[in-house]
């Protein structure tokens, strides 16, 4: 093999493996990325789901009290 294609394939070589290099990075980032919204629904669900039950809280004596 003459220098310039040696020097060629070995740069090929090396650009391959910095694209399955920045890839797997990418992927981290969209993982991360992911879990952190999936954390920040989940805090929502919760808040909510404590909102309706103070509301239901709130409601239920009402519901039953009828003034003469």
């Amino acid at each position: 093999m003459r220098p310039a294609e040696q020097l060629a394939a070995e740069r090929a070589r090396g650009n391959l493996q910095l694209a399955e290099r920045l890839r797997y990075g990418r992927r981290l980032r969209t993982l991360r990325r992911a879990r952190r919204m999936e954390l920040r629904a989940e805090r929502r669900l919760i808040t909510a789901w404590r909102r309706a039950a103070e509301l239901r809280a709130a409601a239920e004596p009402a519901s039953w009290y009828v003034p003469d």
